[in-house]
């Protein structure tokens, strides 16, 4: 853990949240459990679909886990009782929910680490000064434990493989518009198939069909 060792603590309670229209990978039950035997058990929050910025990286922190430098999306996520606690004490939410916690996850990198791998508030600067260089989608450049657990005041997670993804289809298409009949529907659907595509400056975990 990030905190103390897993073997020294016991299993905190979770919930898994879901969008209505996330689409979960095969044997999903047993992925999610292997993917919660890596979390460490003082996490908070953990990120099962998502998009984000180009440059905000994710830290590889085991073979399924990353820990992320900024997040949009909620389409899954996994959330413990001292997540929750924590989100509470946040309230009230300031605009949308997924960004007001992408910012709270953005917060732990507020400081010479974050600068040093190009995110926080000094991340435009030091590309500009060439203080840094761009980094890559993943990042080994993982700090011992003891230190992490010292920058994350919000221990927030994501899985590298995502395990839901949302679902872009005649469904969604008809709920963005349904006053153009059946073509009009269709060619939504068209629309918000490829308007992921067109996002060249984010990274989406992964796409429903």
């Amino acid at each position: 853990a990030l905190l103390h060792e897993n073997r020294a603590m016991a299993p905190a309670p979770v919930c898994v949240i879901l969008e209505d229209d996330a689409v979960l990978v095969d044997r999903f039950r047993d992925r999610l459990a292997s993917l919660l035997s890596q979390l460490p058990r003082d996490f908070h929050f953990c990120s099962l679909g998502y998009g984000r910025p180009k440059n905000a990286p994710v830290i590889e922190f085991s073979e399924a886990l990353g820990i992320p430098t900024f997040l949009w999306y909620l389409t899954g996520y996994v959330l413990s009782r001292e997540g929750a606690k924590l989100l509470l004490d946040g309230l009230p939410v300031v605009g949308p929910v997924d960004s007001w916690i992408g910012l709270k996850i953005s917060s732990n990198w507020e400081n010479e680490y974050g600068y040093a791998i190009g995110v926080g508030r000094d991340a435009r600067k030091s590309r500009r000064t060439g203080m840094v260089q761009d980094v890559s989608a993943t990042s080994g450049n993982v700090l011992a434990r003891k230190d992490l657990a010292r920058l994350m005041k919000f221990r927030a997670f994501a899985t590298l493989v995502p395990l839901c993804s949302q679902k872009v289809g005649q469904a969604a298409a008809a709920a963005f518009d349904t006053s153009g009949g059946v073509a009009r529907t269709q060619t939504n659907q068209r629309i918000i198939a490829k308007w992921r595509d067109r996002d060249s400056d984010i990274v989406y975990s992964g796409v429903g069909k």
